[in-house]
């Protein structure tokens, strides 16, 4: 399985307007060649005016054919003459990432199951760039120490993979949480854990990260994780 994350940066002020036209024109017919969409969010922090979307696919070959036969779908051809119309977009990126073996979505037609409490969320959305020939150290240490300590104080794991496609040594994953809040006082709880203490002096020592971003996120209402 491949998830493809697209990021796209709009003009400021611009962008509801084309998730609007996104959301009634363009996402049912990508659905209708490519497969639901597995997330969809907009930034609360981090840069702003970006929505950042993600279709899973097990095959790519589907991906090619769906491609082909969406770019010929008159609807498809209408959502993009609006789009150029509304003047939006100021940036695209993708990527393709391959989950590690612990990552919670390992198919693409997998369904959403929520556990967090209540209804509201955010998702911590991080990705961690490595030196060149260091990611599997450290990925073997998370997956083995990092993972279940968080597993105990944070929220609701929702994915993890490293770069195919794209920028490459990069590890990509997904935390939900029911609030910033939420999100605070569980980090909090895990930095005071020694276990939590431990495994970042055993990964400090493999001197393998060489850069962390993250994005805090909004599921959109469309969005299949929310």
């Amino acid at each position: 399985m491949f998830l493809e994350q697209r990021m796209y940066t709009s003009h400021p002020g611009k962008l509801p307007a084309w998730l609007k036209l996104y959301e009634t024109l363009a996402s049912p017919c990508s659905a209708k060649h490519l497969g639901p969409l597995m997330g969809a969010f907009t930034t609360e922090f981090g840069p702003l005016n970006r929505f950042v979307f993600m279709r899973a696919y097990d095959d790519l070959a589907d991906r090619d054919r769906g491609m082909a036969s969406r770019e010929a779908d008159t609807d498809w051809a209408n959502f993009r003459a609006e789009s150029g119309k509304i003047g939006a977009l100021a940036q695209q990126e993708n990527k393709l990432i391959a989950p590690v073996p612990w990552s919670p979505v390992q198919k693409a037609a997998q369904p959403f199951v929520r556990t967090l409490p209540g209804t509201s969320m955010v998702v911590d959305h991080r990705t961690y760039d490595f030196h060149p020939g260091k990611m599997a150290s450290w990925l073997a240490a998370y997956g083995e120490t990092g993972l279940p300590i968080q597993k105990k104080h944070l929220g609701q794991f929702l994915f993890m993979g490293t770069t195919e496609v794209g920028q490459i040594n990069q590890v990509v994953f997904m935390w939900a949480f029911e609030s910033i809040g939420a999100r605070a006082k569980q980090r909090a709880a895990m930095a005071a854990d020694p276990a939590w203490g431990d495994f970042i002096k055993l990964t400090g020592a493999l001197g393998a990260l060489r850069q962390q971003t993250n994005m805090i996120l909004k599921p959109t209402n469309f969005s299949a994780i929310k």
